[in-house]
């Protein structure tokens, strides 16, 4: 009994000291979920991402530095290529990074920490792309001539005109055949990659003028290999939006054919199963119907919208019914869509690069999903998977 005074003070002590301990846990933890964390989290993020748009621009200008030196053989140095390379992985690992912290489900406190942590790191990597350049600039003034850089500059524009063949005539091949809509990429990359080496030459014959002056020679080097490089990536748009639309003329029909037949299927499975499907999926694929209604109709003067026009309905198809359809039916379905989907997954990442100058963070992001779905689509040695992937990469950059 002589024990009970003194416990008794001890023991309000230590459940007052628990419930201390409880109350500062439940203000800490609501504190680190406030709004103002929530903020502070995307406020990490948004700073990340401008570090990150900071390398991809201090990555691409390196590359084109590389390009510009005469440095990308064997004949350049051995350690700035392995530092261009570190750059380059550095870049490409940033955007999986920053993609990530979008779609993190931590905490926000712990959200804000991710995001300055990895700014800083991002930043770091900058640092690194300058360094790079200032060794790059350093061997370039000790190896070679401005006059041969110039030359070699010259060469590559060169090799660009020769190897692209004659856009304007393929842009002409499509505007006789096909409506206008099929051929407006091509006619737009046309004309952007003209107005591109139009640019170069501008800079390669300013870069004869200031000969004398190797510091500003390199300059508009570095200026024309730029441009050269988007001439480039136009003048492939144009080749790939040719060949896009010639193929899609080849199998339009027979493709609208099928998935109006897959849409009438699937308007009877949803009556028969009203339970088993989407509670919209009736009215869902009666629009679709009526689309490649439309598609058909416009046949052949718009292949290309026919076929996205097919590619959409089937993707409608899946979602409104597909949890209805066997695993069995559901593969074969996904086989049928392939091919279709893939053509305009493809075609749209390349006008999206192809037509890229300085586009925002945001727009990089989403491409750069867009390819790695892609490629995920491309690598998948399952149907249902690779569908998914390629529909993934549409949606990215199409806006859908």
């Amino acid at each position: 009994m002589s024990d009970i005074p003194w416990a008794l003070p001890v023991t309000i002590a230590l459940l007052a000291a628990l419930l201390v301990a409880g109350v500062v846990a439940i203000v800490v933890r609501a504190r680190r979920r406030s709004p103002r964390a929530a903020a502070a989290a995307v406020d990490a993020r948004s700073a990340a991402e401008a570090a990150l748009l900071r390398l991809d621009d201090a990555a691409t200008e390196l590359d084109a530095a590389f390009e510009a030196a005469d440095a990308l053989g064997d004949d350049g140095p051995t350690d700035l290529r392995r530092s261009r390379a570190a750059v380059l992985r550095g870049r490409d690992r940033g955007f999986t990074e920053v993609a990530a912290l979008a779609v993190s489900s931590r905490l926000p406190a712990q959200r804000r920490t991710d995001g300055l942590r990895l700014r800083d790191d991002l930043e770091r990597r900058v640092a690194a792309a300058g360094d790079t350049r200032d060794r790059l600039t350093a061997w370039t003034r000790a190896h070679g001539s401005v006059t041969e850089r110039v030359a070699a500059a010259r060469a590559r524009r060169a090799e660009i005109a020769r190897t692209s063949g004659d856009p304007a005539r393929l842009v002409a091949e499509s505007r006789a055949r096909f409506d206008d809509t099929e051929w407006a990429d091509a006619d737009r990359a046309d004309r952007e990659a003209r107005a591109a080496l139009a640019r170069a030459d501008t800079a390669l014959d300013a870069a004869d003028a200031v000969i004398d002056d190797p510091e500003a020679t390199d300059a508009r080097v570095l200026e024309a290999s730029l441009e050269l490089r988007r001439a480039a990536r136009l003048l492939r748009a144009v080749e790939d939006a040719h060949r896009a639309v010639l193929q899609a003329s080849e199998n339009a029909e027979a493709e609208v054919s099928a998935a109006r037949s897959e849409i009438v299927a699937a308007l009877e499975l949803a009556g028969a199963r009203p339970t088993g499907v989407a509670p919209d999926a009736t009215d869902r694929l009666r629009t679709a119907e009526e689309e490649l209604h439309a598609a058909a109709e416009g046949l052949p003067l718009r292949p290309r919208a026919a076929i996205e026009t097919v590619a959409r309905a089937r993707e409608v198809r899946d979602d409104a019914i597909g949890d209805a359809l066997t695993a069995r039916r559901r593969l074969e379905a996904a086989r049928a869509a392939l091919p279709g989907t893939l053509a305009c997954a493809r075609a749209a990442v390349a006008a999206a690069e192809a037509f890229a100058g300085a586009p925002p963070i945001e727009e990089r992001l989403r491409l750069d999903a867009a390819r790695r779905e892609l490629a995920a689509a491309r690598a998948a040695h399952e149907a249902v998977q690779a569908l998914s992937s390629a529909r993934a990469a549409w949606r990215a950059v199409d806006g859908r």
